[in-house]
């Protein structure tokens, strides 16, 4: 089910420059402004919404809330095949960020099927689908643009989330009963961020996945400075970031695995440290070639620092309120990933290359951090009991 949506919407990232110009904004440049609101806007939606979504299904239950949410995608991207202006567009895709909680409810799901020491796994197997999913859709909606063209690709996207949806009402089956008297109550982001850690997961996870989308704006232009040739460029971005979401899959797989023999948070420091190292190089390499071998040590290393910052926080709440503090560590997530590029794109003004070089500084930053102990991550007495609440 994650997968399937998730490559729906990677499927319309490729095409978003040349639709905006279909649909009237000729200069390159506002077109390029307008396909970065419209790829950012809705993660930053998500983002602010995704702890609303979590508490609705932690009182109504996991499988109706994500059957609404997935049935708004097919409208929502159906409609998008038949806008005529870039306004329309835009209102779609802040329809789609509105209903953005699919994230934090796929974890919660996963976690909720699974024994709590098998939390990693669930976890790591959510990541990589979803990592996975960002590898597959840009190519393979590319590929359906030129093919069969891009309003109809914007139907292909709605199809797999109605084939998610029927996955989800025929093979899902809740655990427990959701609402009723018996039902949590609302817990809110006080309450959450109360339980000691919760706090320090929200700002590693803002880092983390501010890390992993600083890239992508500028990769094509530090391609062109590495020697790959104009009309090579955008498919050597698009081997680039496939191979690295290959490698963050796997990555992501594995220590979601290994975190029920080993520390998460031990694991963390190491994959921060790795990624340090690997990201570092990729400012100084001067051909294509090593700068992709350095992606993928990146994707392998660092790959998972995701899966384990969610473990831990799983780890660290209730059962009762998981998807409650699971919409909140995806909402941290989705705001780094949307600050992120426009942070730089900024810099990179100033200086093309600067990015590698801040990355690495914060991968060391957060690993000093958990190191010295001024950052401590670790699963409170009454989560990992299984009783108890927030308060």
């Amino acid at each position: 089910m994650v997968f399937a949506v998730f490559t729906g919407f990677a499927f319309v990232l490729p095409f978003l420059p040349l639709f905006v110009q279909d649909l009237g904004v000729a200069e390159p440049d506002r077109a390029a402004l307008w396909a970065g609101v419209l790829i950012g806007v809705a993660p930053l939606v998500a983002g602010i919404l995704a702890p609303v979504w979590g508490r609705l299904a932690d009182r109504h239950g996991h499988k109706g809330i994500v059957v609404v949410a997935l049935t708004s995608y097919v409208v929502l991207l159906g409609l998008s095949a038949a806008v005529t202006s870039v306004g329309q567009l835009l209102a779609l895709r802040i329809g789609i960020g509105l209903i953005g909680g699919i994230g934090p409810l796929g974890l919660a799901m996963a976690t909720a099927q699974t024994p709590r020491e098998d939390t990693g796994r669930a976890v790591g197997l959510v990541q990589a689908a979803q990592i996975l999913a960002a590898a597959v859709g840009p190519f393979a909606g590319g590929v359906l643009a030129d093919a069969i063209g891009i309003r109809r690709t914007f139907l292909v996207t709605a199809a797999l989330c109605a084939l998610a949806v029927a996955l989800v009402a025929a093979f899902y089956d809740e655990r427990g009963q959701a609402g009723g008297p018996g039902a949590p109550p609302a817990v809110s982001f006080r309450a959450v961020a109360s339980v000691p850690g919760v706090a320090a997961v929200l700002v590693v996870l803002f880092v983390v996945n501010f890390i992993g989308r600083s890239f992508t704006p500028i990769l094509p232009l530090h391609l062109a400075q590495l020697g790959v040739a104009p009309g090579r460029l955008a498919s050597a971005t698009g081997v680039l970031i496939s191979v690295y979401s290959i490698a963050a899959a796997l990555s992501a797989t594995l220590l979601g695995r290994l975190s029920k023999r080993r520390s998460p948070q031990a694991m963390l420091v190491a994959t921060l440290l790795g990624g340090a190292a690997a990201v570092l190089p990729m400012a100084l390499v001067p051909r294509f070639e090593p700068f992709l071998g350095l992606a993928v040590l990146l994707g392998l290393v660092a790959g998972g620092s995701l899966t384990l910052c969610y473990t831990i926080g799983g780890l660290m709440v209730p059962q009762e309120v998981r998807t409650t503090a699971f919409g909140f560590f995806s909402g941290a997530a989705l705001f780094g990933g949307a600050v992120s590029p426009s942070f730089a794109g900024l810099l990179a003004h100033l200086a093309l290359r600067g990015i590698y070089w801040v990355d690495a500084a914060l991968y060391l930053l957060l690993a000093a951090a958990l190191l010295s102990g001024l950052v401590r991550l670790s699963p409170s007495r009454s989560a990992s009991s299984g009783d108890g609440g927030l308060g």
